[in-house]
């Protein structure tokens, strides 16, 4: 398997900023993504002006913008920025559209802890009677292409379209929803820069309910708060039952189940291992996870998986993904593990590469990803005017 050499990308500061009345730390990836979305709007130019005014009819400017970036790269912290500069900036009507309950709560719960005084309308994807707005947030926008969501948008007719998608792999037709996708780094690059955690990789002969709760019951502490995926419920069902006759306290998560009590007990610790088939592979964020058992999948569904472990925690610096060798989508592909590790009948047998080297490359990157960036002169440079520009109706 060959391995990209990639471009080095700048690191965050050490400490958090307060960035103009913003408690967010200026990401480099996400001061360039949120100066392209406002670019791509033409935010603070002549024509983000003249459309507002109603003139400049021969400006070409998109009015839909998708931003793909991987799960944990604060992707919700960039949506709440771009919509409040252009808010406090032109006056703007911002709505927030997600299919789940839970996002809605937790971009809110963002707004308020990152100080961006974001005045929001929180809307259900199967909301019949929204509110409207001038620009529409659309968290998890590879749902784009629903036919709930095509009704919503209808509904609405916003003037400006954000979406927010970690999966850019749910085929081509989300693209075609959007004007101008945006695609910054990728989870290779993250975890090179260190925004995301790194993993060890365990590959595994058979995936099943009996071969994972043989590796669950074993070795309790090597798995730690643990996510597992199948593909059908008599799976999930199964696991739990020989979970608990060993004492390993299990829940299976579905539509029909108290989601937000399950991932409350599981956050806290009353619950070591969630089970579902897909349900958590969006809006589940829970840093202290350690490990995720992702079922035989392609690169779409294996990378949201994957991507709801590799969040950043300090009790938990290395985490695990494991996958049968037979998957179709093998994590090391998209993100080089910092160990491999093969079940053989002797046990874990560890594949280890040239660790002396991988460090010193490792670290030269991370030198050359100290320039730091100006949030604030971008912030700066979206101050309210003095005359607020009204939206032509």
């Amino acid at each position: 398997m060959s391995t990209a050499i990639l471009p080095a990308i700048p690191s965050e500061p050490s400490s958090e900023l307060d960035l103009d009345g913003f408690a967010i730390q200026p990401r480099p990836y996400q001061h360039r993504i949120i100066r392209r979305t406002l670019n791509a709007f033409g935010c603070g130019e002549h024509e983000f002006c003249s459309a507002i005014d109603g003139a400049g009819q021969g400006v070409s400017r998109p009015s839909s913008v998708l931003i793909e970036s991987p799960t944990g790269s604060g992707k919700t912290v960039m949506g709440l920025a771009i919509a409040a500069i252009m808010q406090r900036t032109f006056g703007i009507r911002v709505g927030w559209v997600a299919m789940r309950r839970n996002l809605l709560a937790q971009a809110q719960a963002e707004n308020i802890r990152r100080k961006f005084g974001l005045d929001m309308q929180l809307i259900s994807m199967f909301d019949k009677d929204p509110p409207d707005v001038d620009l529409l947030v659309i968290d998890e926008a590879q749902h784009d292409a629903a036919t709930s969501m095509a009704n919503l948008h209808g509904q609405i007719r916003p003037r400006w379209t954000l979406g927010l998608s970690a999966t850019p792999y749910r085929t081509d037709r989300v693209k075609l929803c959007f004007e101008n996708v945006i695609h910054d780094a990728g989870i290779a690059h993250l975890i090179a820069d260190g925004f995301l955690s790194a993993y060890h990789h365990y590959t595994i002969e058979e995936y099943s309910p009996q071969s994972l709760s043989e590796l669950l019951i074993d070795e309790p502490e090597r798995w730690g708060k643990s996510l597992v995926f199948f593909h059908k419920q008599t799976e999930c069902d199964e696991l739990k039952s020989r979970l608990d006759q060993a004492g390993i306290r299990s829940d299976v998560v579905t539509a029909k189940t108290n989601r937000d009590r399950q991932l409350a007990d599981f956050i806290e610790g009353h619950t070591d291992v969630l089970i579902n088939m897909a349900i958590l592979t969006e809006g589940f964020d829970c840093p202290t996870l350690k490990t995720v058992f992702c079922r035989p999948s392609g690169q779409g569904t294996t990378i949201q998986m994957a991507g709801r472990v590799l969040r950043k925690c300090e009790s938990e610096p290395i985490k695990q993904v494991v996958q049968c060798r037979h998957t179709r989508h093998p994590m090391m592909r998209t993100a080089i593990p910092a160990e491999q590790y093969l079940w053989t009948e002797y046990g874990w047998r560890s594949i280890a590469g040239n660790r002396q080297l991988d460090a010193m490359a490792m670290a030269a990157r991370q030198r050359v990803a100290k320039a730091n960036v100006s949030l604030p002169k971008l912030i700066a440079a979206h101050r309210p005017r003095r005359r607020m520009h009204r939206l032509a109706r």
